[in-house]
């Protein structure tokens, strides 16, 4: 998900901020809180916000995402120093080629540095067909014949 960062308009700092309080108005009281988390510790490290309307932040939901815009601030003395801010809004869709889902799921790509997960929905359909097993399918199949179970 980090490579449609460049995908997406660069603007100031208060016309994304100005685009973020649109956003939240539009998503309405029932949108969930919004994820935020930077690459690093630094003043300049890059931050992502993930913007989610109601029902996109849930385990297996299927949802569609868009890169808004970037912006930077243009901090510090030195040329290109300062913090690169992302925003994306998320957002239940029911052909969406995506699947909510956590860090630790086969298949899990953050979306910008926002400690929100997504993977492809045609992985999560295959680990709910599998009950859950996903990729371990074959595998346990195959230990339990070479055991005569």
């Amino acid at each position: 998900m980090n490579a449609k960062i460049e995908e997406c308009k660069t603007v100031s700092e208060a016309e994304r901020a100005a685009a973020e309080a649109a956003i939240a108005e539009r998503l309405g009281p029932d949108a969930q809180k919004p994820l935020s988390g930077s690459a690093g510790a630094s003043p300049y490290s890059a931050e992502t916000v993930v913007m989610l309307a109601a029902g996109a932040g849930e385990r297996g939901a299927r949802v569609a995402i868009a890169a808004v815009c970037k912006s930077h601030d243009g901090a510090g003395c030195y040329k290109g120093r300062g913090r690169w801010r992302t925003v994306y809004v998320a957002a239940p869709k029911a052909d969406g080629d995506l699947s909510v889902c956590t860090a630790s799921d086969r298949g899990a790509e953050e979306v910008g540095w926002s400690g929100f997960y997504v993977r492809p929905w045609t992985i999560h359909e295959a680990e709910q067909a599998s009950r859950g097993l996903g990729g371990a399918q074959d595998a346990m199949a195959s230990a339990l014949a070479a055991l005569g179970l």
